[in-house]
């Protein structure tokens, strides 16, 4: 509904959908009035705001190294125990 003044000088809220007009008793100067649309908690936009973030902790490049080394050592250990026990065929 918006304020709108009749060719009388009186004013009303007419909607602008369907022409519904009912007389205003607020100022003339439209001032008197407020909008709204009633909503259901499902259609409104819920937001969170992140507080902080938690320092991210970066390994260091030797910690890195050793895991690699462990890795790899027990790939070759494993390849190793393959050869001797398992690779032969009798």
């Amino acid at each position: 509904m918006k304020p709108m003044k009749k060719d009388d000088g009186s004013m009303v809220l007419k909607c602008s959908k369907c022409g519904y007009e009912i007389p205003f008793s607020g100022s003339s100067s439209g001032a008197g009035y407020t909008m709204g649309i009633q909503t259901s908690s499902s259609d409104r936009v819920k937001t969170t705001s992140v507080i902080s973030e938690g320092k991210k902790i970066g390994r260091k490049k030797e910690e890195i190294e050793q895991e690699k080394e462990e890795y790899y050592k027990e790939v070759f250990l494993d390849l190793l125990r393959e050869e001797e026990y398992g690779g032969e065929e009798t």
